[in-house]
């Protein structure tokens, strides 16, 4: 089994949502490529840290995650076996062999027909299990639908998966990615307010079978982040710096905005360290929603008074 995903986060199991966001966006900018250009290892890193978080921040993937980790496998003498290719066996009764991720059931109290029903945790499976729901254990072996006769390929095994970073700007606008793949250019359209960890799949662009076809090529979006927004479903996260003195008395100013704008805020009289201030319509747009821009106010206070302000702070001290 892989590393565990809440240990390679150093998040306790009990996590809030909070914490793994926060752990992961440490270690993020720690293990980011750009940071480390001659350091495989934390390529490596970046990307375990990467399929940890997109599970771990999922609330249904974690639910199946955790249940997957309490019931990792058959126990000792229990007619189960692992494969060399990662792959975990489990001897029916009538003595054939189905994985444990298969149509048939399992040991490991999951009910009748596995996890084979989420499609979308096929990447968990093929980490802790070597395959995907719904696959045969044994060559030649029918658990139902979807069985292939023995020696055929699976035509999943032919499929080929690609990375490709945007910026945030380029989220936010939306438009299209291209690459080359063994000479041929591929171009793929992403709508304007994509998410990370998004995946497209070109049909036909995988590794050629020998009858002729061809697997499918699985291209996910991967997100920059950006030092100055964060995003939040579909709203955007910003911070202002703001003078004692403007939070006292109140001010109007600007704040930039994630599309490259200047917007005008108001700051009311009174405003306390860590208020939000919230612009509607400027965060993420999509074809058919606009999300907000929330911004946090950090109050500054010098370090520094001059005679005078320090004389005027104490005279209105004194007047309270």
């Amino acid at each position: 089994m892989p590393s565990d995903f809440y240990t390679i986060l150093g998040v306790d199991e009990k996590a809030d949502a909070d914490a793994i966001k926060k752990a992961y966006r440490k270690l993020a900018r720690e293990l980011h490529p750009d940071r480390n250009p001659d350091d495989a290892s934390a390529e490596d890193r970046f990307k375990e840290v990467q399929g940890a978080y997109e599970t771990l921040s999922d609330p249904g993937k974690r639910k199946q995650y955790d249940r997957m980790r309490r019931f990792g496998g058959p126990s000792p003498g229990s007619g189960g076996f692992n494969t060399q290719g990662g792959g975990r066996y489990y001897q029916r009764p009538n003595g054939t062999y189905v994985r444990m991720d298969g149509s048939g059931g399992d040991p490991g109290g999951y009910g009748p027909g596995g996890f084979s029903g989420d499609p979308g945790l096929g990447d968990i499976f093929e980490r802790f299990f070597g395959g995907r729901p719904g696959e045969s254990a044994a060559p030649g072996s029918r658990s139902g639908a979807g069985s292939r006769p023995r020696g055929a390929a699976d035509p999943k095994a032919y499929d080929r998966n690609r990375t490709v970073r945007i910026s945030f700007e380029r989220m936010l606008n939306g438009g299209k990615i291209s690459f080359t793949l063994d000479g041929e250019k591929i171009s793929i359209p992403f709508p304007k307010g994509v998410k990370d960890g998004h995946k497209v799949r070109v049909r036909g662009k995988g590794r050629s079978m020998p009858n002729g076809g061809a697997g499918n090529l699985y291209v996910t979006l991967r997100v920059e982040e950006d030092e100055r927004f964060l995003r939040e479903d579909l709203a955007i996260h910003t911070h202002l710096q703001v003078s004692v003195f403007d939070a006292m008395l109140g001010v109007s100013t600007e704040v930039g905005s994630p599309h490259g704008k200047r917007l005008k805020l108001t700051i009311p009289s009174g405003s306390q360290p860590g208020d939000k201030l919230r612009i509607r319509g400027h965060g993420v747009e999509t074809d058919d929603k606009k999300g907000d821009l929330i911004v946090h106010l950090d109050i500054v206070v010098p370090d520094k008074l001059s005679d005078e302000q320090r004389a005027l702070i104490e005279q209105a001290r004194d007047a309270e």
